[in-house]
């Protein structure tokens, strides 16, 4: 069985020093842009160059990740820097879909991966993005083993995350930074808010939404079994020693040797490790960074510092030397695998003393120390016995493990085609307007939405026992648990009589294309320019309700593809959780309300919805009073609204009327997506 690749961090040219020389099969790393870890130190265009050619010279794969979200205005920069960049990569990591599509275009054989900023944690999800040109999905962090071995029986690679940090939210799915303090996780900037003081309602846990490092070490093997392709390691931005050590533990446990778990938790963990998605023992899964966890590191990292302190060889060098009387000296220098380099040096003397020896010349080309090769021979050619000092061998030596270096560089570089022009965004159709979307949670919102008029978007649960009418809609659940359940109770629900489905995953465009619904783009497709609509629109998608962190302008624009709209008001969400954290601290108080206090007192309810929770705002989106202008429709978000509040807001929204006391303009005006 084929050993799955293990793909390391490179957060600085130390880590990557780091990860090659512990052995690592692939790194992967970002540009000083559009890298969704932008406080990483990062690489520029001059450095990722150095960092290429020190992969290619190892045969360690290289992978960019530009997996951040796009602005229509950042695209045309977008182009120029992924035609500069991509001929240095294997592989790129994307997250927005418009990237995607531009990047097929531009550099059509480059291989693409797709981000676990996707969300993709089902099988069709992993199938849909190979219809869009994926190779390889990076899985979401949360899968369980039962859902990772259905993913690892698709015809599409698989990449697992199975050491590092574990974000509180579904990964593409956490507003919380951006709507907390403008700045977005999806865009790399994310400000960890969920690491600081939340406490349950019993308040027994001072970081309760802080999850333990996810460590999957011990389960390798089992993985590999799987079929897993990739072995990912978390951490642009730890430490080199952090990751020689994960690299380290990683080859040893494949190898099947006993990997010092110790020294790994020592180097970076957070209260110990956990792999509660992956066993589905959810309990003991929170943590957070004590006094301990940090002198713990400091104890190791100058012996972990000797694991990557010497070049770690790529080959055997073989040497011939040619001396002839009146010509430079020849000197051939070979490796196994049929790279083959000649140098010239000075012209060779007769001796005064003694001519050079066999036994002189294996001297100076031994001495390869600081090169990444190792000493496989060398034959003397001297019939005149002339002499060569061994200044000039060294000399010819080191010139010859360069043209090496660079023979080899150039032979496991891939060739990349890369399309030239200016990019022209596309611009179809004019807005217009179409019935409001009023989403609601409960049978009793649902009866007092349905007066409003408009458009009612219900839970697939509550559509079960709703009569079918063209103004109902239904709404995909953001996470799909049971995805052979899903699709039978979708095919149940359009024998029914329902017709329209609003898609928050990849998984749903799939699933309800092929059921035969009219499918339109929530949210949680995270929209955030024309060509993303554009890719939707080709998928099936109908229209499209905007990026939270969109402008308003930026909102318009995707308007010229497809008819777009905005939620206009609610709780919006923060984040998509996979285990309820009052629940794994406390035991299930759905029927006493859920909810989570910062440590300034503020509230944040945790909507339940059976497979996973929601942590909505503290404060309530309002723009009754400035209703942007050029939407095509408007999204009414409601969640713990009793169902005599729902026709007051629709109200105050068409009429005017009071606003809530607590409230928010969301980031429609300063932007999310700078």
């Amino acid at each position: 069985m084929r050993s799955p690749e293990i793909l390391a961090p490179a957060g600085s040219m130390e880590s990557l020093i780091a990860a090659v020389r512990c052995g690592a099969d692939a790194v992967y790393l970002g540009g000083t842009m559009y890298s969704a870890r932008s406080s990483a130190a990062n690489f520029d265009l001059t450095q990722l160059r150095e960092a290429s050619d020190l992969c290619r010279l190892h045969g360690v794969g290289l992978h960019l990740a530009v997996n951040t979200l796009l602005t229509d205005t950042e695209l045309p920069a977008f182009a120029d820097y992924i035609r500069q960049a991509a001929p240095l990569v294997d592989a790129c990591i994307v997250q927005d879909l418009g990237a995607l599509r531009l990047m097929r275009a531009l550099v059509p054989d480059m291989i693409l991966h797709a981000s676990t900023q996707m969300s993709i944690h089902t099988p069709e999800g992993a199938q849909e993005a190979a219809s869009l040109g994926c190779s390889r999905v990076v899985a979401a962090r949360e899968m369980p083993r039962e859902d990772l071995a259905a993913l690892c029986r698709l015809p599409v690679e698989v990449e697992v995350f199975v050491h590092g940090a574990l974000c509180m939210s579904v990964s593409g799915q956490c507003s919380f930074s951006a709507l907390a303090g403008g700045r977005s996780a999806n865009r790399g900037a994310c400000a960890q808010a969920c690491r600081l003081p939340f406490r349950t309602p019993g308040g027994k846990n001072p970081a309760a939404l802080s999850l333990k490092d996810l460590s999957l070490v011990e389960h390798v093997r089992e993985l590999q079994d799987m079929g897993v392709s990739s072995f990912k390691i978390e951490g642009r931005m730890k430490r080199p020693e952090y990751v020689a050590a994960a690299v380290t533990a990683l080859r040893m446990a494949l190898a099947g040797e006993q990997p010092d778990l110790d020294t790994l938790q020592a180097v970076f963990s957070r209260s110990g490790f956990t792999d509660g998605y992956f066993t589905g023992k959810k309990r003991d899964m929170f943590g957070w960074r004590r006094k301990e966890d940090v002198q713990a590191g400091q104890q190791v990292l100058q012996s972990l510092q000797g694991l990557y302190a010497q070049e770690r060889p790529v080959s055997e060098l073989a040497f011939t030397m040619h001396l002839a009387p009146g010509i430079p000296a020849v000197l051939e220098a070979s490796d196994p695998e049929g790279h083959a380099v000649t140098v010239s040096g000075e012209i060779p003397q007769i001796p005064q003393r003694s001519p050079l020896t066999e036994e002189l010349l294996v001297k100076s080309m031994q001495k390869l120390g600081g090169s990444p090769y190792t000493f496989g021979g060398a034959v003397l050619d001297n019939p005149d016995s002339l002499f060569l000092s061994a200044s000039q061998c060294n000399a010819m030596r080191r010139e010859a493990a360069e043209a090496m270096n660079r023979l080899r560089i150039g032979a496991h570089t891939p060739e990349c085609r890369v399309i030239p022009g200016s990019i022209t965004l596309p611009d179809k159709r004019s807005p217009g307007m179409a019935a409001d979307r009023l989403h609601v949670r409960t049978a009793a919102q649902y009866q007092a939405a349905a007066k409003c008029g408009g458009i009612v978007c219900i839970p697939l649960t509550l559509a079960e026992g709703c009569t079918p009418d063209a103004s109902v809609w239904l709404e995909a659940p953001r996470i799909i648990a049971d995805e052979a359940a899903y699709r039978k109770r979708l095919a149940a629900l359009y024998q029914k009589g329902f017709r329209h489905l609003v898609c928050h995953n990849l998984a749903d465009v799939r699933i309800g294309r092929e059921t035969g619904f009219v499918l339109h783009g929530g949210f949680g497709l995270n929209t955030a320019n024309r060509l993303t609509a554009e890719m939707l629109e080709d998928a099936g998608i109908a229209d499209v309700t905007a990026s939270i962190e969109l402008r308003w302008a930026r909102i318009r624009d995707l308007g010229r593809i497809v008819p777009v709209g905005a939620i206009v008001y609610g709780r919006l969400p923060m984040m998509l959780l996979r285990v309820c954290p009052i629940r794994a601290q406390e035991g299930c108080r759905w029927q006493k309300g859920c909810i989570m206090t910062d440590r300034t007192g503020r509230q944040f309810p945790l909507m339940c919805s059976g497979d996973y929770q929601e942590l909505v705002n503290s404060e309530i989106l309002w723009l009754a009073d400035r209703m942007p202008a050029g939407l095509d429709y408007h999204d009414f978000y409601f969640t713990d609204e009793s169902p005599a509040r729902i026709p007051e807001v629709v109200a105050a929204y068409h009429n005017g009327g009071a606003a809530p006391e607590h409230r928010t303009r969301g980031l429609y005006e300063k932007g999310g997506l700078r």
